[in-house]
C-alpha cells in the first residue's frame, strides 16, 4: 500500500545525510582557509581532533598549519555524505613556493574529527595544476543512477589497479577503458602524441607515455615496484564513480633490470637500486567496472613507512 505523501516526505528527509556534498565541501573550504590563516578557531574542529601530515601524528598548528600562506586555484573534491568523508587534491603555497596538497577529513555532527593530509613539494607539478585551473569536467559528472557502482566495487577497481602495479609482469587482467587517461602531478603520462620523459626513466623507454593505460601495464615496465602496501580508500564518491586512494609503493633495490614483454631488456635507473618508498595518492574515475580517469600524486617518504591512520 502506498505511503501518504507526508510519510514519503518524512522518509526522504530521514534518508538524506545530515551533511551533503555542498556541506562537506564547505567544511573542507573552512579547514583550508583556517590553515592558511593559521587560526584553528576558524575551522569546525571537534575537541580532540586527530591530525596528521605526511604520516606523522601532529597537533593542529604544526606543519602546514604553521607554514601555508595561500590557497591555489586548483581544487578537486571527493565527497561521501553517507560516511561523512570529504577529500581533495589542491594547490597550497608556503610563502611563494607552491605544492600539491591531498587532504582527507572525517566529519561527524558538523565537526571535523579526523584531519589527514599529505604535501607533495613539487612546484613544477603545482604550476601545471594552476595552469589547468580545474579538474577535467568528467571527474565532476554524476554517474547515471542506473549505472552507479557500489562503494565496494569502486574500491575494488582501485585495489586491482594496485595489484597490477605490484610486481608488474604484463600478464594481468587490466580493467581500463580504451580512452583511459592518467596524469601524474598534473602531467599527462598516457596517449601523448610524442615521446616524453617519464620520472626517473628519462628517455630509456621513451614510447611509454605514448601508450594507453592498458598497453602500459601490458609492457611490464613497472616491474621494479616490489610492494604496494596499505592500500587505503580515503574517500569513495559513489555519485561520481570516483575514489581517492592511498598506498605505499616500495622499491627494495633488488630489481636491477626488467625484461619487457616486447623483448627489450630495460636497465633500471640508479634511483630504484636503493631501498625507497613513494607515497602514492591517486584518484580513479570508474565506469562499469573499468578505470577511465586517473589522477596521481606521488613523492618519496622514508623506506617502509607506515600510515598514521
Amino acid at each position: 500500500m502506498a505511503l501518504p505523501a507526508e510519510a514519503q516526505a518524512a522518509n526522504a528527509a530521514a534518508s538524506k545525510p545530515a551533511c551533503d556534498r555542498a556541506c562537506l565541501e564547505g567544511i573542507a573550504g573552512k579547514y583550508l582557509d583556517a590553515m592558511v590563516a593559521h587560526d584553528s578557531s576558524k575551522a569546525p574542529l571537534a575537541p580532540g581532533v586527530q591530525y596528521a601530515q605526511d604520516n606523522v601524528p601532529l597537533k593542529i598548528g604544526q606543519a602546514l598549519w604553521a607554514t601555508a600562506t595561500a590557497r591555489g586555484k586548483y581544487i578537486h573534491y571527493f565527497a561521501d555524505p553517507e560516511q561523512g568523508d570529504i577529500g581533495l587534491i589542491t594547490v597550497l603555497y608556503e610563502e611563494d613556493v607552491a605544492g600539491i596538497a591531498i587532504v582527507r577529513l572525517k566529519v561527524q555532527n558538523g565537526l571535523i574529527t579526523e584531519a589527514e593530509q599529505f604535501m607533495a613539494h613539487d612546484p613544477r607539478g603545482a604550476a601545471a595544476y594552476e595552469k589547468m585551473g580545474a579538474p577535467d569536467p568528467l571527474w565532476l559528472a554524476p554517474v547515471p543512477m542506473d549505472q552507479r557502482e557500489t562503494r565496494a566495487a569502486i574500491d575494488q577497481a582501485a585495489y586491482m589497479y594496485y595489484e597490477g602495479l605490484q610486481l608488474n609482469d604484463g600478464k594481468g587482467v587490466y580493467a581500463f577503458t580504451p580512452d583511459c587517461q592518467r596524469t601524474e602531478d598534473a602531467v599527462r603520462t598516457t596517449n601523448q602524441p610524442h615521446p616524453t620523459n617519464y620520472g626517473h626513466a628519462d628517455n630509456d623507454v621513451g614510447d611509454f607515455t605514448t601508450m594507453n593505460c592498458t598497453d602500459q601495464y601490458k609492457l611490464g615496465f613497472l616491474g621494479f615496484t616490489t610492494g604496494c602496501r596499505h592500500r587505503r580508500y580515503l574517500v569513495t564518491d559513489v555519485e561520481r564513480g570516483a575514489v581517492l586512494a592511498s598506498a605505499y609503493l616500495d622499491f627494495d633495490g633488488t630489481v636491477t633490470e626488467v625484461k619487457l614483454t616486447d623483448g627489450r631488456v630495460w636497465k633500471v635507473p640508479p634511483y630504484f637500486m636503493t631501498p625507497r618508498t613513494n607515497q602514492s595518492n591517486e584518484a580513479y574515475r570508474v565506469e562499469k567496472g573499468s578505470i577511465r580517469l586517473i589522477e596521481m600524486t606521488m613523492y618519496e617518504v622514508p623506506f617502509n613507512m607506515e600510515p598514521a591512520f
